[in-house]
């Protein structure tokens, strides 16, 4: 399972340096800088610092972006290792740290976005971050909220959602998670008829039409408010590249979250 996050770069401090003469991101600076900050690595292939590693450029659905991975420093907390100074047996309280490993993707639109493989990766989303503001930039969260979820669930063929917040008269209920059965498209899902107007979406499952080569007609897509996540599962995608997806994905929800 591939975990997303998407951002929005703002560079309004320095626009001479990060935006072209035509408004874009100056992904050639950008790439400058991040080669200037590459993580150390040791002849036996372990990452010796925090930075990144591998940055390129490449052109996604038509876009120009920078790709790269991040290494970012995490710890593993403190520990009273036994050790022998000067003839003596002893401890020392010792912090263990390691390195977790992110993707991320910058693109011309000034659009940024961590690809996670693992669930404990998760937790260097902070770090990551600030790694990619230290270049000049500030990151703000691309909102997974019930505005959008709504939207999605009346645009899209939508396989599950959970509502908090409930309020309605007369009903004790605060919060509810549902699903239908999709190849049932005769008798509509009476959990949704009764709460949908009454709560907020907090999650949402659903298929987005897809058309690219190797890839399959529909992907599923699972949306989280908490974290303001995307989950995918890589194997739908066969072998269709996911980095392909992800940012066409983007696109669809940015012009959703412009619609009125």
């Amino acid at each position: 399972m591939a975990t997303l996050n998407f951002y929005t770069l703002s560079t309004a401090e320095q626009l001479d340096l990060f935006l072209t003469e035509g408004g874009s991101l100056n992904l050639d600076y950008l790439l400058k800088l991040m080669n200037e900050k590459i993580a150390p690595v040791a002849p036996d292939g372990a990452i010796q610092g925090e930075g990144f590693l591998n940055p390129q450029f490449q052109i996604r659905n038509g876009l120009n972006i920078i790709e790269s991975f991040c290494a970012s420093q995490g710890s593993l907390g403190y520990f009273h290792e036994a050790r022998m100074e000067n003839s003596k047996f002893t401890t020392r309280k010792t912090q263990h740290h390691y390195y977790s490993k992110a993707s991320i993707f910058i693109t011309e639109n000034s659009d940024l976005i961590f690809k996670f493989d693992f669930t404990a990766e998760e937790g260097s989303k902070s770090k990551v971050k600030s790694l990619i503001e230290e270049l000049g930039f500030e990151a703000n969260i691309f909102r997974i909220d019930n505005d959008l979820m709504s939207k999605i669930q009346n645009k899209y063929e939508w396989l599950a959602v959970k509502l908090d917040k409930i309020e309605k008269d007369g009903d004790k209920t605060r919060r509810v998670s549902y699903e239908i059965d999709i190849a049932d498209d005769q008798l509509p899902s009476q959990v949704d008829e009764d709460y949908r107007d009454y709560g907020k979406r907090s999650h949402i499952s659903f298929q987005l039409p897809y058309s690219a080569p190797g890839a399959p007609k529909k992907v599923s897509v699972k949306m989280y408010q908490q974290g303001h996540r995307i989950v995918i599962d890589e194997n739908e995608l066969c072998d269709s590249p996911l980095e392909d997806f992800v940012i066409y994905l983007l696109k669809v929800l940015k012009e959703l979250k412009k619609e009125v």
